[in-house]
């Protein structure tokens, strides 16, 4: 942050305060709070309790972050999946507003195990997607299969 302009560009979000513990200067970011969290996750249950299987990156926290998670999913899976193996649960229905049965809901990224594979072409064709201010088109077209 000291390398940076970030503090005095957004002071909202940057403080620089002293360190309770040894009086240095600090830097301190204010907690983002998202009105929503969109995750895919592997398994869901129809209420809402999700199993990350594989990295789970930064989605467990983005959906304690978020106000309101909605949840995509590789496949909708009986309760008593969760039940069994309740410590596999990532994200808690609690936090889960609605959840939505999406196969291949990751692509054109994976979705370790069932999509191990990355399709280049497609990964391109979001970044160009991307540049031209087409997400909506692309999402349109990877959604009907036509890419």
């Amino acid at each position: 942050m000291w390398g940076s302009d970030l503090v005095a560009q957004r002071p909202e979000f940057f403080q620089v305060v002293k360190s309770p513990f040894d009086d240095t200067e600090v830097v301190c970011v204010k907690a983002l709070v998202p009105d929503y969290a969109i995750v895919h996750v592997q398994e869901a249950d129809i209420y809402g309790n999700c199993r990350i299987l594989g990295p789970s990156y930064q989605d467990a926290l983005l959906a304690r972050a978020a106000r309101k998670t909605i949840v995509t999913t590789e496949r909708i899976v009986g309760t008593y999946r969760m039940q069994e193996e309740p410590k596999l649960t990532a994200i808690p229905h609690m936090l889960v507003e609605a959840v939505v049965e999406l196969p291949g809901g990751a692509r054109p990224g994976i979705c370790y195990p069932e999509y191990q594979t990355v399709t280049w072409d497609d990964h391109k064709a979001y970044q160009k997607a991307v540049k031209a201010g087409e997400v909506p088109q692309f999402a349109a077209k990877m959604l009907e299969g036509r890419l």
